[in-house]
């Protein structure tokens, strides 16, 4: 299981929209929905959430953990001051699939070590915000978000069943990896569907449950990324880059991708290449 998780999360990217220390008296916080995850540690004082018709109080040491588009009130109904440590980020494979839909994480859970977390979040803050970046700090900065990234899935897994509805489906979380990892392997839905002795219909369901897309929808979009590289990167014509993910027909490539981009692969190559000109 650890191994599967481990090689598809060498494809995952973490982006760290915005981050910050916050000492409040007071906050009212209604009906947000955000397009990215929510992370709110709180290190003193007091604070409420209410989601999905509950209402939760937080004490310090706790962490509040919000999926994207979640609708959610955050707020205080105490006069003491609250610290909050907070993050907005995203954890994409290959900028297609949200690589934290493999984890049920819970909306609220205490942490196993605050002082860890809150020396590494300090850390992270201190080579984000410095003010001559360079390429150490940079990676510096980088270490730090996957660190503290390790100890809030760390924290949430140890208090709870985080991981188990993947678990349960290791078959399902084999065949996520190998559209990863090969994307123009000429998989179909009927193929997976016979190998696993399912219908089709719940083979395709069951996984879009599981990791927020189909199984030819993440093959679709994995493809269009790899087709998008090798026009960035390398000289082949998009015949042969078709060719490679697995097209018969350039025709269908075309139309695939520019479904996808809005523009056809050789307009694309075009922009690129004037763009890297420019700069």
């Amino acid at each position: 299981m650890s191994d599967r998780l481990g090689s598809l999360l060498r494809h995952a990217e973490l982006q760290i929209v915005e981050f910050d220390v916050h000492s409040r008296n007071e906050m009212k916080t209604f009906n947000r929905t955000l397009p990215w995850y929510v992370m709110s540690y709180l290190k003193s004082g007091s604070a409420k959430l209410r989601i999905d018709g509950e209402v939760k109080t937080l004490a310090p040491g706790t962490v509040i953990f919000i999926p994207p588009n979640v609708e959610h009130d955050h707020y205080k109904d105490s006069p003491e001051e609250t610290v909050f440590l907070w993050w907005h980020f995203s954890y994409e494979i290959e900028g297609i699939m949200d690589a934290m839909k493999m984890f049920q994480i819970p909306y609220v859970f205490q942490l196993q070590n605050n002082d860890y977390f809150e020396k590494v979040f300090m850390e992270f803050m201190g080579s984000a915000e410095a003010e001559t970046p360079s390429l150490p700090l940079s990676i510096l900065k980088q270490a730090k978000s996957l660190e503290l990234l390790y100890i809030i899935l760390n924290s949430a897994v140890g208090q709870s069943d985080a991981h188990a509805d993947v678990a349960k489906s290791e078959s399902f979380l084999d065949m996520l990896s190998r559209i990863v990892q090969s994307p123009e392997e000429p998989l179909t839905l009927q193929v997976m569907a016979d190998e696993l002795h399912l219908h089709p219909t719940y083979v395709s369901n069951r996984f879009k449950e599981l990791f927020g897309k189909s199984p030819m929808q993440v093959q679709r979009e994995m493809r269009i990324q790899k087709a998008k590289k090798l026009l960035e990167s390398s000289e082949l014509s998009v015949t042969e880059i078709s060719q490679r993910l697995g097209y018969s027909e350039l025709q269908n490539f075309t139309r695939l991708f520019k479904s996808y981009v809005g523009i056809s692969p050789t307009q694309f190559r075009d922009l690129n290449r004037k763009w890297r000109v420019m700069k």
